[in-house]
């Protein structure tokens, strides 16, 4: 977590910074802006949130009533019943049948409104998350830009102290060939420059390393030009430490940072998640109705006279004695058959039904149960993330007061001992160019002064930081 407050920080200090970049110049906007637009992880989020919204879209209109069309059509073969004539027939036919059939949930203890309002919630939730993930994305991208900066002003002091060593060693090799001084000075000043020449060297491999890693955080190739901005952290204001309430701090940071609305928000769903499982165990009342109709393409129908007759359906007993045995039902037998014409087939066989249905829940394995508990048991969970993530933050927010407090004192500590090592170097200068101080204890000098710089850089550093996260929860922008 003291990481997320290094690279938050950082974030907000220089982000609303409006520097140049034209050319190859890139300030840390520009970098975060970038990120944003190639980061695989802002992208598959993106997807989640759609995933989501369409899992939201299908349960909002699982509500309304549904329609569907059926058509079926295939051949018969053998003895069966013509659906036309409603007679037995041999003949192979090809018969078709088409029907619309709706259904409609008059009422079911509100479990799909409460599941729509729980995918409603979800969905918010993810769209939510896409902002925590890029707040990831540029926290660390910040924290390598921040990296960089420090890695370039820690290479400027160490070159400031390779020429500061390198003009003393001119000077005194000059007095050694004149024999002005022993060759034991020129030496220690020789191993002196060979020293903070390789620190030097090695602070330049160090900016380009971490130059590399910023630009793998941004998908840029290692052989892209890429040259950043270093805006001077001295022009970046702070507020009085003293004017902070941490507990005040707390408070706003509940309502600012995204990943409490997240969890809040899921909290909500699985709320609504377990009313919906609730309502599954009750009964579920349905409308339901349908349109069918039916054509064959062998069914014919009669014209013209007819005459009634008792078709034979069967004979009783054995020959020679045998007796046929018709039908009660007579059948008409028509002079002439002509085919039924399609429409005709289908307005003669068109029929509808109507109705009610309730389905009762009585035994299903203890599914709606355990549905049931396990809803309960998720929002339990739900409630201890976001109870923990407020521990945290608390916890991580009186930290960083302490810390900043302990980095202000430290950072006027290390300007005091800035000041104290400058004069002290200044004075064994001036004693050591008049030959009145050795060149050991004038290096130890230089080198004190040398760190003190880099302490007191690392300490402003760690205090605007530090003083920039409380600022931030205060929700009171940034000030530059």
């Amino acid at each position: 977590m003291r990481k997320f407050f290094f690279c938050l920080a950082t974030l907000i200090i220089f982000a609303n910074l409006s520097l140049a970049q034209d050319g190859n110049n890139w300030n840390l906007r520009r970098c975060i802006s970038y990120a944003m637009e190639n980061n695989i992880q802002v992208r598959q989020q993106a997807i989640q949130f759609q995933l989501s919204h369409l899992t939201y879209i299908q349960s909002k209109y699982s509500q309304y009533p549904s329609l569907n069309s059926t058509i079926n059509g295939g051949w018969n073969f053998g003895r069966s019943v013509d659906q036309v004539n409603y007679t037995y027939t041999n003949q192979a036919f090809f018969q078709t049948t088409a029907g619309l059939n709706s259904n409609v949930t008059l009422f079911n203890w509100f479990s799909k409104k409460n599941t729509t309002a729980a995918d409603k919630l979800t969905e918010k939730a993810e769209e939510l998350q896409i902002d925590k993930v890029k707040n990831d994305i540029a926290l660390n991208v910040a924290n390598l830009y921040l990296q960089v900066l420090f890695n370039i002003q820690q290479a400027d002091i160490n070159k400031t102290r390779m020429e500061q060593s390198r003009a003393q060693f001119d000077n005194i090799r000059k007095q050694v060939d004149a024999g002005l001084l022993p060759e034991l000075n020129a030496v220690e000043l020789e191993a002196q420059l060979g020293t903070d020449s390789a620190n030097w060297i090695q602070s330049k491999t160090t900016i380009e390393l971490s130059l590399l890693q910023l630009k793998s955080a941004l998908n840029l190739p290692a052989d892209t030009a890429f040259v950043i901005d270093t805006p001077p952290v001295e022009s970046i204001p702070v507020d009085n430490i003293l004017e902070v309430s941490p507990a005040a701090i707390y408070d706003m940071a509940i309502t600012s940072l995204p990943q409490f609305r997240v969890n809040d928000l899921r909290l909500q769903a699985a709320q609504k998640d377990y009313q919906a499982a609730v309502g599954m165990q009750y009964p579920t009342i349905s409308l339901y109705g349908s349109v069918n109709s039916l054509l064959n393409d062998k069914a014919m129908e009669g014209h013209g006279n007819y005459v009634e007759i008792n078709p034979v359906i069967g004979t009783v007993g054995t020959d020679p004695g045998a007796q046929t045995v018709n039908s009660i039902a007579k059948q008409r037998i028509f002079d002439e058959y002509r085919k039924i014409s399609p429409w005709k087939q289908v307005n003669n066989n068109f029929n509808q039904n109507i109705g009610i249905g309730i389905s009762i829940p009585i035994f299903n394995g203890l599914a709606a149960r355990t549905n049931v508990s396990r809803q309960k048991l998720n929002i339990q969970n739900q409630e201890l993330l976001l109870t923990q993530d407020k521990l945290n933050m608390k916890r991580d927010i009186f930290d960083a007061y302490q810390q900043a407090l302990g980095a202000f004192e430290k950072y006027n500590a290390s300007k005091k001992s800035v000041e104290s090592a400058q004069k002290a170097f200044d004075y064994a200068t001036k004693r050591y160019d008049i030959g009145v101080l050795q060149t050991i204890q004038w290096l130890n000098n230089q080198n004190t002064l040398a760190q003190a710089k880099i302490n007191a850089l690392i300490a402003q550093y760690d205090y605007v930081f530090k003083m920039k996260v409380l600022e931030f929860y205060k929700g009171q922008g940034i000030k530059l």
